[in-house]
């Protein structure tokens, strides 16, 4: 399923993480989810200084359909800008590019109910709509009370008709120049775009626990915090944090975290795009983990946090692991705790 959290820090930034836990058919479970990407290319987010993520949840394979197929888009629309110098249907903004990714999963989603009534009746949706289909020449009428039923809650994605659909989520994050950092959501059955008006954004497995979480984190704050922004290093820290406790009280999350994090104040993509994944998604994840469970302090957690993410230090995991253990209060404890047993 995958759980998928975003949190503003300020105007200009904030950061987005996703699990790669997924469950086959709800039993088997697997951990290759890559539910989190970059929508556009080095050349075009330097040229329109614009960043575009996708964070998806649910089906893995439809929502990497979704997302290829927004590339492709994408692509097609700035090859054309580039050539004609035409920018009635280029895009400028996130919420432009929000909007055509949620015409794409619209796009993907009468496709996927077409097929699906092709494949039990031998009918679509524009035949359904017109009553009758034609077979080998022959009219054929679309009246039987049990097939009508049955193709209107496919196509109204009633129940567990169309699981794979209902259950796509996804989040659209990133930064412009007329907005800043904005976050824009949509789900599976729905034909709206949602704007985020909150500092954080999820979506997926465990989502209700974490947005509860996020809420006591934000209520914690002073009104100037959360009207001018948090520090980068909290913010990321309390992302982190956050994920951390929903794979805890939650099913279908799990894995390798994938964080990207989004500076719209700098000047090119290199220095605006940030991700952060494999082994050193894995130790934050430890390494906040144990600041959660006190076994190391609160100063130390965020000086190794920045150190690692923002300080262009090389990583090193064994380093980083020695200088993790000479700084906590119970060695034994905070390695059964790095071995998965409760703290």
């Amino acid at each position: 399923m995958a759980l998928v959290n975003s949190l503003k820090f300020n105007f200009h930034s904030g950061a987005i993480i996703t699990d790669e836990e997924y469950f086959i058919g709800g039993r088997r479970r697997i951990h290759t989810a890559d539910n989190l990407r970059s929508l556009l290319t080095e050349e075009m987010s330097n040229e329109l200084n614009l960043e575009a993520v996708y964070g998806g949840s649910g089906n893995i394979a439809v929502t990497s359909d979704v997302v290829d197929r927004i590339i492709k888009v994408l692509s097609v629309k700035y090859s054309e800008f580039k050539r004609s110098g035409n920018n009635e249907k280029m895009f400028f903004t996130l919420e432009d590019v929000a909007r055509i990714a949620l015409k794409v999963f619209q796009y993907v989603s009468r496709d996927m109910v077409n097929k699906k009534l092709q494949g039990l009746f031998g009918f679509g949706i524009n035949d359904f709509n017109r009553c009758y289909y034609m077979h080998n020449g022959e009219k054929i009428e679309i009246k039987e009370e049990k097939i009508v039923t049955k193709a209107m809650d496919i196509i109204m994605l009633k129940g567990d008709a169309m699981k794979d659909l209902n259950e796509i989520e996804g989040i659209i994050i990133g930064t412009d120049n007329n907005n800043g950092f904005t976050t824009y959501d949509f789900y599976g059955g729905m034909t709206h775009l949602y704007i985020s008006t909150s500092l954080y954004n999820s979506v997926g497995a465990g989502s209700t626990t974490t947005s509860l979480a996020f809420s006591d984190m934000i209520n914690s704050l002073s009104l100037d915090v959360r009207r001018n922004g948090v520090d980068k290093v909290f913010g990321l820290v309390e992302l982190i944090r956050i994920t951390n406790q929903a794979a805890i009280k939650n099913s279908e999350i799990g894995g390798y975290y994938d964080i990207i994090y989004i500076d719209g104040s700098a000047g090119n993509h290199s220095e605006r795009f940030l991700e952060i994944t494999g082994d050193k998604s894995q130790f934050l994840k430890e390494l906040i983990g144990a600041y959660e469970n006190h076994l190391i302090s609160k100063d130390f957690c965020f000086q190794l946090t920045d150190k690692i993410v923002f300080q262009n230090t090389v990583f090193d995991l064994s380093e980083a692991e020695n200088t993790l253990f000479g700084n906590t209060t119970d060695p034994f404890r905070l390695e059964m705790f790095m071995r998965g047993y409760k703290a």
